[in-house]
């Protein structure tokens, strides 16, 4: 889905704006440009015409969200501020993950126990983060400062609806995504169960080997399943609903956790793949398979932690104070200064 002008401006404004007051803003901000529009419609103007001569009375998106939250510009002014948020999430999901890796690394090389392997380098990733949020602050600060100095104002002069950043709309589930995941948990619960009789791997007397431990049919893979039904079931009510809901996402982000932090501790302790899978030729060994915090542990600990950050992203990357969809209503009164 496209996104207009008047989605770009909006969402512009709203995202500086508390979140407790960007549904009323959105509504009000809505209604404004398009009882604008719809005057200058009336005068004899194109829809495109009057959408940009309306933006671009309303004037610079920051300035103006700024007026509505009613605060002046701080160390890091309204343009800038998105941008050094963007920045500082980007940097620390760049860099921290990595350094905590490598410092678990190190300690698991050493001989260090679980416990040490895992909470010792916290402490040093959270002295990197603070570094960064520093650094990051620091410069954002000083390019505002020279924007500032440069053009006499935080946020510059001459300001268009030219100048305004993409956006992206969220695409609310839809039936075709309905169908993409029950495909995708058939496939799953399908390979699940043909493994067990059908398996790459055979043993000494020519037998197929099942991949997962047979041992974790007794609970843990009827506790997975329960879960892809459950999202199964989930995106079903949000295909209904037809628009991003808080419950649902909570929910989601529930399902998630509750079946990436299991499958992670089951790799960790190395009950994942069968203990049976024979030795071959030093490619895949059953010591590897049966000794927790081996490198195939490690590898489905990351492995977790990957899904976790991926499908949190996706569930909250999209979160709208409102539809989206445009509203009419009374032309509000200019915010106070």
């Amino acid at each position: 889905m496209t996104a207009t002008l008047t989605d770009r401006y909006v969402s512009t404004v709203v995202r500086r704006v508390p979140d407790k007051e960007r549904s009323d803003i959105e509504r009000e901000l809505r209604a404004a440009i398009g009882d604008d529009a719809d005057a200058r419609v009336a005068r004899g103007q194109t829809p495109d015409e009057a959408e940009y001569a309306a933006l671009s009375d309303l004037g610079n998106p920051a300035r103006l969200a700024a007026r509505y939250a009613r605060r002046a510009v701080a160390l890091i002014g309204p343009d800038l501020y998105p941008d050094y948020k963007q920045a500082l999430r980007g940097v620390s999901l760049a860099v921290l993950p990595p350094v905590y890796a490598v410092l678990a690394i190190v300690h698991h090389a050493r001989g260090e126990n679980i416990w040490v392997t895992l909470f010792r380098p916290i402490g040093n990733t959270v002295t990197v983060a603070l570094y960064l949020a520093v650094g990051v602050t620091v410069l954002f600060a000083a390019v505002d400062r020279a924007v500032s100095a440069a053009s006499g104002t935080a946020a510059g002069t001459g300001w268009t609806p030219d100048r305004l950043a993409p956006v992206q709309v969220r695409r609310e589930a839809s039936r075709r995504d309905l169908i993409g995941l029950v495909g995708k948990a058939a496939l799953v619960i399908a390979l699940l169960l043909v493994q067990r009789w059908v398996s790459p791997v055979t043993g000494g007397s020519g037998a197929a080997v099942p991949v997962i431990d047979p041992a974790l049919w007794g609970g843990w893979i009827p506790y997975f399943m329960t879960l892809i039904a459950l999202a199964v079931v989930l995106r079903a009510v949000e295909v209904r609903l037809r628009r991003w809901s808080p419950v649902t996402s909570v929910i989601d982000t529930a399902l998630t956790l509750a079946g990436a932090l299991p499958l992670g501790w089951l790799f960790w302790e190395a009950r994942v793949l069968n203990h049976a899978i024979p030795g071959s030729g030093g490619a895949v060994s059953g010591g590897a398979l049966t000794t927790h915090g081996s490198w195939i542990s490690w590898a489905g600990v990351l492995f977790a932690a990957v899904v976790v950050v991926a499908r949190l992203t996706d569930i909250w990357r999209g979160r709208r104070p409102a539809d989206g969809r445009p509203m009419r209503a009374r032309k509000p009164a200019a915010p106070a200064l």
